[in-house]
């Protein structure tokens, strides 16, 4: 079965947006990956919200597009009706999750950014505890902070995870910003992060969708003019 000049088109436009999609899988599981790395360790802060499961998911709807745009590939260059109907179905799907993630994320990360804050503190005032200890310097030294408002809430004696040069506390200059400060400013930009990824990924999908669902569609009238 061939398709006519302007289909022909379409499939091969609905085959770049499938690679582009491609790319965008990758561009999920590697922001996902990014985010869970550096959200792990914030995990044991609060017990509220579990703060790294939209980095998972990220994680898996990026191998999901991964693998459904790579069908879809396959789908429009064999001018299959089946496989580009079956492709457009979960397309669908990907999308409505998508855009639900991302208003999830807009909505919720207040929500976690205060709770993370009030857990952090509540660490912070049980620093004497050496599982706590360890927490707030991990905390400290990647987030290039110290304390929960500044350096003053240890008095004269901060510890080393506060030195922002190769000195030795507390002969060295500690970070100027509290860890608070900091959180809520990290948590704020990763969520953002995170959101309008998965938004831009949606848009891209959403302009492969209605390719795939223009070309189904003319794939299936191809086959009905042939069958007379």
């Amino acid at each position: 079965m061939a398709l006519n000049c302007g289909h022909s088109t379409l499939k091969y436009l609905l085959f770049i947006f499938n690679l582009l999609c491609l790319l965008c899988g990758i561009a999920l599981i590697v922001a996902g990956a990014i985010s869970l790395v550096k959200l792990d360790e914030l995990r044991d802060i609060s017990d509220e919200y579990n703060i790294v499961a939209p980095s998972i998911l990220l994680i898996v709807f990026g191998s999901i597009v991964f693998v459904i745009s790579f069908f879809g590939c396959c789908g429009a260059i064999r001018e299959s009706y089946c496989m580009t109907s079956t492709y457009s179905f979960f397309l669908i799907l990907l999308v409505i999750a998508q855009i639900v993630i991302a208003i999830l994320v807009f909505v919720f990360v207040g929500d976690v950014t205060i709770a993370i804050k009030k857990g952090f503190e509540r660490v912070f005032e049980n620093r004497d505890n050496p599982v706590n200890s360890d927490l707030i310097n991990t905390i400290q030294q990647n987030l290039e902070c110290c304390g929960k408002s500044s350096f003053l809430d240890y008095g004269v004696n901060f510890p080393q995870s506060c030195c922002s040069s190769g000195g030795t506390a507390p002969l060295c200059v500690p970070f100027a910003r509290g860890c608070v400060g900091r959180l809520s400013e990290f948590l704020d930009n990763a969520g953002n992060v995170v959101a309008w990824v998965s938004l831009g990924v949606a848009a891209v999908e959403l302009f492969s969708l209605i390719s795939a669902c223009c070309l189904a569609n003319a794939i299936r009238n191809q086959e009905r003019r042939s069958g007379y």
